[in-house]
């Protein structure tokens, strides 16, 4: 299609149904399988809504996440942030970490990740009969595990969150966003550097003290890393247990039968990661030089975006697509993205996801939401897409 829609405002992200991609991305979807889209303030990009066409240009070399016009989060991003990097820089500072993110690194993490689950299950059945899941559970579980593997305090974490929540709900000019930006990095800094003075068990120390392809690497090298892992860090995992266990509520079926049948827990996994669209905005690349997506010709220095919450919901890929289906077979989706920017931390998301619910759900046989459904809050116009809070009770009926 040729025809460019200019949307008013802000692009927003609500939801009719609250396990649904956001109406917008229907909306797109519903115009066609490629389009145009003028944001606020002139930018215009590709939108791409199919599950081949998305896969297709993730994996096209052609398509950069290094040139995306938008605003930097720091005014000098530290060399090692590959977030922000495509090949052969992104594939150097990816191959530091395969001792903590691969398949292999991940199960190893399965004992420390089930002792911090059982510890948090501990608290919240000594506090009583109910619990805020999200708080005691659902966030700070998958948050201190980053924070351990990193080896930086927790607090400094939860500081970090907080922040960007607000910058994200309340939002805040580019200085203010880079001036706390820069404090973070700052601050990362400072651990750095002890680390460099005095290394522990953790991987900051490893990656300053051990030989890495093409050499050591810089404090200022560690410094992007880590800031890496502490932005994409644990909150996928946090909305993905909070909005299923919240669609587990609203189906006691499915949720008797996820407890009755613990083999199911894998494939469960899979279909939440598909099923439950986190993420808000897509994945955004810019044309490096003039490439063709599904015929349609994509000219060198436009932007493209990939709706991941379209894709997982593409009726050419999936049966019955809107509906959770715990042990559908083969589900291919792109949650984790695809290419070589595919999500690094994937693997340990799947080991969290399996244990986080493994754990509660034998915990708590009688686990049930305190509130009406219609009384939950939802992060909606946010990079990440869940739930404020989920009030949950344990008690006898």
């Amino acid at each position: 299609m040729s025809e460019t829609l200019s949307l008013p405002g802000t692009v927003k992200a609500e939801r009719r149904c609250p396990y649904d991609p956001p109406e917008d991305h229907r909306r797109l979807r519903d115009m066609g399988e490629l389009g145009k889209l003028e944001l606020p303030g002139g930018l215009v990009m590709w939108f791409l809504t199919k599950h081949d066409d998305i896969r297709a240009m993730l994996a096209d070399a052609r398509f950069s996440g290094a040139r995306v016009p938008f605003p930097a989060m720091s005014p000098e991003i530290p060399a090692g942030f590959f977030f922000s990097m495509d090949p052969p820089d992104h594939t150097r500072y990816r191959r530091t970490l395969t001792a903590e993110f691969s398949v292999r690194g991940a199960r190893e993490l399965t004992g420390r990740i089930e002792r911090l689950a059982d510890r948090h299950l501990d608290a919240m059945e000594a506090a009583g009969t109910s619990a805020d899941l999200v708080a005691a559970y659902a966030y700070p579980v998958p948050a201190m595990v980053i924070s351990e593997i990193l080896g930086v305090p927790y607090t400094y974490h939860q500081k970090f969150d907080h922040e960007v929540r607000t910058l994200r709900e309340t939002g805040g000019d580019d200085q203010a966003v880079g001036a706390m930006a820069s404090a973070w990095w700052d601050e990362m800094r400072g651990f750095v550097r002890a680390k460099r003075a005095e290394p522990a068990d953790d991987m900051i120390s490893r990656l300053l003290h051990d030989e890495v392809e093409g050499g050591a690497l810089t404090d200022e090298e560690v410094v992007g890393i880590a800031m890496t892992i502490i932005f994409a860090g644990h909150e996928p995992v946090e909305n993905l247990i909070g909005l299923g266990m919240l669609a587990l509520f609203e189906d006691p079926e499915q949720l008797a039968r996820l407890r009755e049948n613990p083999d199911l827990i894998d494939s469960a996994v899979e279909e939440f990661l598909r099923y439950f669209p986190v993420n808000n905005f897509g994945t955004v690349r810019t044309a490096t030089e003039d490439a063709v997506i599904n015929g349609h010709p994509i000219a060198k220095g436009e932007i493209v975006a990939g709706l991941v919450s379209t894709a997982n919901r593409d009726p050419e890929r999936f049966a019955d697509p809107d509906q959770l289906v715990l042990d559908r077979p083969h589900a291919s989706h792109l949650a984790f993205g695809h290419g070589v920017h595919q999500c690094l931390g994937q693997q340990l998301a799947r080991v969290e996801l399996k244990v986080l619910l493994q754990r509660l759900l034998i915990r708590f046989p009688a686990l049930r939401l305190a509130v009406a459904p219609e009384e939950i809050r939802y992060r909606e116009n946010t990079s990440f897409y869940g739930v404020h809070e989920l009030p949950v009770t344990w008690a006898a009926e």
